[in-house]
């Protein structure tokens, strides 16, 4: 069974928008309770954009469907919370070129390029250059399908952007920094996600770079910081007004 667990507050954010929508029924729990006063006196959890440059993805192939290189840089977006620009790729200049033109403009803080170059190694990482590449030909290795060729495409994403990013390999079971020597050990890999060990090499990397991640902050406080949101519940109503007064 495929592992995908995410190490972020999201979850937390889901359920207390559930609750600030749902009306409260009776015999609530204690728990949920506990949310609903969190929830009136902070108004929940809302994200700060990032700030400063971002990472790149030049995606210089099309063995593996667009969608599904898609997939895998949304859900690095999600984990990191920086900002990510994607950008498709003629293939005709090599990775190295690609790579270095983009990090011309200082927006862009490192690359990952993906291409399709077969007899080439299936993962290259220049991290004093910030830049690194997925070989998607190197992982089509004969006979396999391409479903499998997609997850490993996904899988080797993951670990070019750890690795660009200063990440090592990890103890965490459903983490994808592993040993690989062949393709095949990447189809070992049940999960499809970076763990927190990972994760917070990849912010302090991130901070050297010059980069500042999203972060999670109360309604009331990004109220008070004068950046909220328009209120889109009775809580952070309630805040957004109380906070106006004030001000």
């Amino acid at each position: 069974m495929k592992s995908s667990l995410i190490y972020t507050p999201v979850v937390l954010l889901a359920a207390l928008v559930v609750h600030a929508q749902a009306p409260t029924p009776k015999g609530l729990m204690p728990a949920m309770l506990t949310n609903t006063q969190f929830l009136v006196k902070s108004g929940g959890l809302v994200q700060t954009p990032s700030q400063g440059p971002g990472i790149k993805f030049l995606n210089a192939q099309s063995r593996v469907p667009r969608e599904a290189i898609g997939e895998s840089i949304s859900s690095i977006q999600k984990l990191i919370r920086l900002s990510v620009q994607t950008e498709q790729a003629t293939g005709k200049e090599d990775a190295a070129t690609l790579a270095e033109t983009a990090l011309k403009n200082t927006a862009v803080a490192a690359v990952v390029v993906i291409v399709d170059k077969p007899g080439q190694p299936a993962l290259l990482v220049a991290p004093e250059s910030r830049w690194a590449v997925v070989n998607v030909g190197a992982l089509a290795t004969t006979g396999v399908s391409a479903e499998t060729l997609e997850l490993r495409a996904k899988k080797e994403l993951l670990r070019a952007f750890s690795y660009v990013m200063g990440a090592a390999n990890s103890g965490y079971e459903a983490c994808v920094m592993k040993p690989v020597f062949k393709p095949e050990d990447l189809d070992a890999i049940k999960g499809e996600t970076l763990a927190p060990d990972t994760l917070m090499k990849t912010s302090s990397q991130a901070t050297k770079m010059g980069i500042k991640p999203a972060r999670m902050t109360t309604y009331r406080k990004a109220c008070e910081e004068g950046w909220a949101p328009m209120p889109t519940n009775s809580f952070q109503k309630a805040i957004w007004e109380e906070v106006k007064v004030k001000k």
